[in-house]
């Protein structure tokens, strides 16, 4: 056990935050219906959207987690 208060403290993976919030984002909106998600409405809650046809286009700037919506 190490008794530096700064170990570790720059220990932090941006890419794994966005997953865990991504996944989060996901378990409000399944818990919000009460039938399984469409497509669009996982694309949605992921931030996706699609061009007219089927295939994704771009990933939606999203916002950091303290800016957003609490109850969107």
């Amino acid at each position: 056990m190490t008794t530096d208060p700064h170990a570790g403290a720059e220990l932090t993976d941006d890419a794994l935050q966005d997953e865990i919030e991504l996944v989060g984002d996901l378990v409000v909106a399944a818990s919000a219906s009460e039938r399984p998600l469409t497509d669009d409405e996982i694309d949605h809650a992921l931030g996706i959207q699609r061009a007219h046809s089927d295939a994704p286009v771009a990933l939606t700037e999203r916002p950091h987690r303290s800016t957003r919506r609490l109850n969107a």
